[in-house]
């Protein structure tokens, strides 16, 4: 015969601990370090990343030159000596800018819209 009783039955809920509860220096101390040893490991990995893309930024600034100086080459030979061509980013010519060709749109495209790839999510 089982033994019926009102009280239910006990869970996880119901398990007393002290964790969380110390007011002992050492445990705020420990937390303390943890939390340092942290914050090191991760100045670590951002300080790799930061590495990792400079390297990128400096191989793209040299591809970057690389082409400047065929496109140069190319110019030279085709008898455009005189040309120089802007090499800062802020100098930039902004070649088939809407604002430059607004006259001459020669296509069916309404002239309010821009032109090029249009990409919608």
């Amino acid at each position: 015969m089982a033994i019926k009783t009102t009280r239910p039955p006990r869970t996880l809920g119901d398990i007393k601990t002290v964790a969380g509860r110390s007011s002992n220096k050492n445990q705020r101390r420990y937390a303390s370090y943890f939390q340092l040893g942290a914050l090191e490991l991760e100045r670590y990995r951002r300080g790799l990343e930061r590495d990792a893309a400079q390297g990128r930024i400096d191989g793209i600034n040299q591809r970057l030159g690389e082409i400047e100086g065929e496109m140069q080459g190319l110019l030279v030979e085709a008898g455009a000596e005189g040309v120089q061509r802007p090499t800062k980013q802020g100098e930039r010519a902004r070649v088939g800018h809407r604002s430059e060709t607004r006259g001459t749109v020669t296509s069916n495209e309404p002239t309010g819209q821009p032109r090029g790839l249009r990409i919608r999510y």
